[in-house]
C-alpha cells in the first residue's frame, strides 16, 4: 500500500492532482489507516497509469471516467487495451503527417492552399483513423489500408512526397495538351514511377488504388490528386493502350 505522497513520490504526480482525482471519482484509494491517511494500492496504482496514459493521448477526465468504468479490469486487458489506443492514434497521426507535409510542400510549390483538404484535416482531427478513411473501405481493404499506412511512414522520406507533389504538379500545369503527346506520356510515366516506388510495386494494391481514384477523384489519402489529374492520366491511359493494338 502507497500512502499518497510516497505514490506522490515515485510517480511525480502531485498531491494536489491526487487530490484532485479522489474528488472527482476518478481515482479513490482503497483503504485508510487509522488515523485516516489514504492509502493506495497496487489496483490503484495501475488505474493511476491509465488514467495517464488515456490524458497523455488527449481524452479528457470526463471521457477517461467512462473509459475506465466500461472497461476490463485485469492488468493484461488494460495494457492491451491501452496499446490499441496508442495504435488507432498513430494511424490518425501518420495520416495526418503525410497530409500536412503534403500540404506544406503544394503551398511551397504552388503557392496556394487547398481549402477542401484543410477542412478535411480539420474533421479528421475529431474522427478515429477507421471513420475518416471509411470512404475507401469500398476499394481498400484493412490490410491493404494498413499497409498503404506503412508504407508512407517506412519508404517514403520528405523528399519522396516532395517529388509526388512535384509530379503531379507538373501534370497539372500540362492538364490540356495532347494525350498522345511524348510529353504528355512522359508525365504519366513519372507519376507511375513514383506511385510504384511509394506502394513497393504491389500491382494488386496499385490495381485497388487506382479504382479508388477514379472512383473518389480526390480526398485527402491521396493528396493532391484530384479528378482533373485522374482524367488526363486516364486519357493518357487508354492513348497508350490504343498504340499497343
Amino acid at each position: 500500500m502507497y500512502t499518497i505522497g510516497k505514490l506522490s513520490k515515485n510517480t511525480g504526480v502531485t498531491v494536489r492532482t491526487l487530490d484532485y482525482y479522489d474528488e472527482i471519482g476518478l481515482i479513490k484509494p482503497s483503504s485508510k489507516t487509522e488515523g485516516g491517511h489514504r492509502l493506495y494500492s497496487e489496483d490503484d496504482v495501475m488505474r493511476l497509469e491509465r488514467v495517464l496514459a488515456l490524458k497523455y493521448m488527449g481524452f479528457s477526465l470526463e471521457q477517461i471516467k467512462d473509459i475506465l468504468e466500461n472497461s476490463t479490469s485485469t492488468w493484461q486487458e488494460s495494457i492491451q487495451q491501452q496499446l490499441e489506443l496508442v495504435k488507432r492514434e498513430q494511424e490518425r497521426l501518420q495520416v495526418l503527417e503525410q497530409a500536412l507535409l503534403g500540404i506544406s510542400y503544394s503551398i511551397e510549390i504552388e503557392g496556394e492552399i487547398n481549402w477542401k483538404i484543410i477542412f478535411n484535416i480539420i474533421q479528421l482531427y475529431q474522427q478515429d483513423p477507421e471513420d475518416a478513411l471509411q470512404q475507401y473501405k469500398d476499394y481498400l481493404n484493412d490490410d491493404e489500408m494498413k499497409k498503404i499506412m506503412d508504407m508512407n511512414v517506412q519508404n517514403m522520406s520528405e523528399e519522396d512526397i516532395r517529388r509526388w507533389m512535384k509530379v503531379i504538379h507538373d501534370i497539372k500545369n500540362n492538364l490540356n495538351i495532347d494525350p498522345a503527346s511524348e510529353k504528355a506520356q512522359q508525365l504519366v510515366e513519372s507519376w507511375l514511377n513514383q506511385a510504384e516506388k511509394m506502394y513497393g510495386n504491389d500491382e494488386e494494391l496499385l490495381g485497388d488504388m487506382w479504382e479508388a481514384l477514379q472512383n473518389l477523384k480526390e480526398g485527402i489519402a491521396f493528396y493532391p490528386m484530384n479528378k482533373d489529374v485522374i482524367q488526363f492520366i486516364e486519357r493518357v491511359f487508354i492513348v497508350k493502350e490504343e498504340l499497343k493494338k
